[in-house]
């Protein structure tokens, strides 16, 4: 007998922008799945982030994502460097996000979030993506 082996798997978005990540996050709620969210830096024209805490940062993430609950959502946004150093921008005002830090991780609609270096750190990353309350 042959046994298949089992892989979890998160449902992964992409988003790139404020507008498109609004409607992608609202299209998510209210489906009682939990929704995590990655916001980094989007890449400069070597295609590395602007952002170096988000370089560091994407390895500690992907990893951690294999802990998460396959019946979770996870979007990655990018920000481009011009609009994210605007500091009146939604991702920075909105109540929702309020962004203070890039890379910034958290649970949507939760006040669990890691921002900056935290992001780096993979306990905390695991923690936070594999909790499921």
């Amino acid at each position: 007998m042959h046994l298949s082996r089992i892989v979890r798997m998160v449902v992964r978005h992409n988003a790139s922008g404020w507008d498109e990540f609004v409607r992608l996050a609202e299209s998510l709620e209210g489906k009682g799945e939990p929704v995590h969210v990655f916001f980094k830096g989007d890449k400069d024209e070597k295609g590395d982030s602007w952002c170096p805490y988000c370089v560091k940062a994407a390895p500690v993430v992907e990893e951690a994502l294999k802990l998460a609950p396959e019946n979770s959502h996870f979007i990655t946004v990018v920000i481009d460097r011009p609009f994210w150093k605007d500091l009146n921008n939604p991702f920075r005002k909105d109540p929702r996000t309020h962004l203070v830090f890039l890379p910034t991780l958290l649970r949507w609609k939760s006040p669990q979030r890691l921002d900056g270096e935290q992001v780096s750190n993979k306990d905390l990353v695991e923690m936070l993506l594999s909790d499921e309350d």
